[in-house]
């Protein structure tokens, strides 16, 4: 029976080129946590933030949720990982999941090497691929001929979705350039929409209703995400489907949309909704509530999840961590691949990680 052996931690500091996105952060932190077993095998795994924290989430995993892992049994991850959940709960959830979403990775990693899988034949193969939409070339920074080039390039390369960015230069003028985009694609390519929490219920409401005449497929995060009444509102007296899920946290924040008609895609982000072992918890609430998953960003991950669960039928691709990665997500005729690699597959490039590490 495997132990948990050590238990490291690295930070690094990641910059954002221009246009990618709706966030407006220029730089991303990610955390690695490399765990090792008492038989010298070892997981990585890791969460990321945009808009800072990421020095306390490394500080509760170095101090805190190490003393509580280190020495149980590998096959005994899904009592440790409730565990550290109930420790953790006073916290409150915005640094303690990120935090325990990089050890589950890491344990899901180490124990598909150990069986010599994929993560996805690890977790159980539902897909061998499964489409990928175009995210990060179509945003608010770009004027009309940029947004069209861009989403045209999308569809050169075989994808068939793409999503725009919305609610930052006012929804007429975003009315204007996602017509502009409809009648360049032609209506053989899905479009979905990112407001990034910008609207107010009265806008989004007149929002929704232009969008809905040029086809969207969905409308994602229209309104700030703690707002469930306002989404499901908005989702009532529209019928536009609404996507949320990147700010959630765990699968009682997303349970609370179902429950409320709120929403129908969720989209929970692996390194910080709890990790495999919640996203996947997630994925069955989804299930049963007539709803789907599309995860947020990192498609090199999130395909072997998605791929591992009947509900998935998109994942994101965004270049979030592009720049420390040594290969990014294959994709074949618009779908992607999940990699053959024993564990999640992602190969971190250590020249670049060593450039950007902050606080060594």
């Amino acid at each position: 029976m495997s132990l948990i052996g050590t238990i490291e931690t690295s930070w690094h500091k990641i910059p954002l080129g221009g246009g990618r996105g709706g966030s407006g952060a220029t730089e991303v932190d990610l955390i690695l946590v490399t765990v090792t077993d008492d038989d010298g095998a070892t997981g990585l795994g890791f969460t990321f933030g945009l808009t800072g924290g990421a020095g306390a989430v490394r500080h509760l995993i170095d101090n805190d949720l190490t003393a509580l892992v280190l020495g149980t049994p590998l096959d005994h991850w899904p009592a440790t990982w409730e565990a550290v959940w109930s420790r953790t709960h006073r916290l409150g959830r915005g640094h303690a999941l990120p935090a325990l979403s990089a050890l589950d990775l890491a344990i899901h990693d180490l124990e598909a090497k150990r069986r010599g899988l994929p993560l996805y034949r690890h977790l159980g193969v539902h897909a061998d691929t499964v489409e990928i939409y175009g995210s990060g070339r179509a945003t608010h920074q770009m004027d009309v001929a940029q947004l069209i080039e861009g989403t045209q390039r999308y569809v050169e390369e075989g994808l068939r979705a793409v999503k725009l960015r919305a609610g930052a230069l006012g929804v007429e003028e975003d009315v204007a350039r996602i017509a502009a985009v409809r009648a360049a694609v032609g209506d053989g390519v899905r479009l979905m929409v990112d407001c990034n929490e910008r609207l107010d219920l009265p806008t989004a409401l007149w929002f929704s209703r232009r969008l809905a005449e040029l086809d969207v497929y969905w409308l994602e995060e229209p309104l700030r995400s703690d707002d469930i009444d306002g989404h499901r509102r908005l989702a009532e007296q529209t019928g536009l489907p609404i996507a949320v899920g990147e700010h959630l946290l765990g699968r009682f924040e997303f349970a609370q949309y179902l429950q409320q008609g709120a929403a129908t895609i969720l989209q929970p982000d692996p390194p910080l909704c709890g990790g495999v072992t919640e996203w996947r918890r997630i994925s069955a609430i989804a299930e049963a509530g007539s709803a789907f998953l599309s995860p947020h960003f990192l498609p090199e991950l999130n395909i072997h999840l998605a791929a591992s669960v009947p509900n998935c039928p998109y994942v994101e691709h965004f270049p979030l961590i592009d720049d420390v990665l040594l290969e990014t997500i294959e994709i074949r005729n618009g779908r992607a691949v999940p990699p053959e690699r024993p564990g999640h597959g992602l190969l971190f490039d250590p020249d670049a990680l060593h450039r950007y590490a902050h606080l060594k």
